[in-house]
């Protein structure tokens, strides 16, 4: 899922308005465009973390929030663009803590997955917390590790937590809070720009 916050209009405008100083106008611009991008991840990664009860750590180690600045003239621009996305894959269980399997399940952190249990892929280093499919049936199933034939409840399913239902949401919530910081920051590097910087 992605959010474009598009400035041409306001930031054509202020170049016009300024137009005695347009290298100096353009240095705000830059590095309130810059500043906004750093701020966009935070309050992304901030209001996800809230949302979903995982740590922004993991939402980042993850990869499940990138944003980016792009310049004038990228993809056919006229302006710069803040690009926010979040991705929309849930996050296996084994990623929110140390799975621990007791009689009626797994307990990973403070989640609980009733009828779980915790299985090593083959292709895995750690194992991972499946369930049966709720209309499972014993099947033959030969081993990869062992050969052997055995018994098991198939299909099983690998536990998930979604993020999907947070998503939308926590970004249409964002983008009028991020139009107001960039124009905060905007009038702030301006100032800057003529007041302080070039005296």
């Amino acid at each position: 899922m992605q959010l474009t916050i598009e400035l041409d209009e306001t930031l054509n405008r202020l170049t016009a308005e300024f137009k005695s100083s347009p290298e100096k106008v353009s240095q705000a611009i830059r590095r309130t465009m810059t500043k906004l991008s750093r701020f966009s991840e935070r309050q992304v990664l901030r209001e996800l973390s809230r949302r979903v009860s995982v740590s922004q750590a993991l939402l980042k180690n993850l990869g499940r929030v990138k944003v980016t600045l792009e310049p004038p003239g990228r993809h056919g621009n006229n302006g710069y663009q803040v690009v926010i996305w979040v991705g929309l894959s849930a996050i296996p269980a084994h990623y929110l803590g140390n799975p621990r399997q007791t009689r009626s399940g797994v307990r990973v952190g403070r989640r609980f997955w009733q009828g779980a249990f915790l299985l090593q892929p083959v292709n895995s280093n750690h194992a991972m917390v499946f369930k049966r499919a709720p209309h499972w049936q014993h099947r033959k199933q030969i081993s990869q590790r062992s050969g052997k034939v055995m018994w098991m409840g198939l299909p099983i399913e690998k536990q998930v937590l979604s993020i999907y239902e947070h998503a939308g949401d926590l970004l249409s919530a964002l983008e009028s809070h991020l139009l107001e910081r960039f124009t905060t920051l905007l009038q702030q590097e301006l100032n800057f720009a003529f007041n302080i910087e070039g005296g």
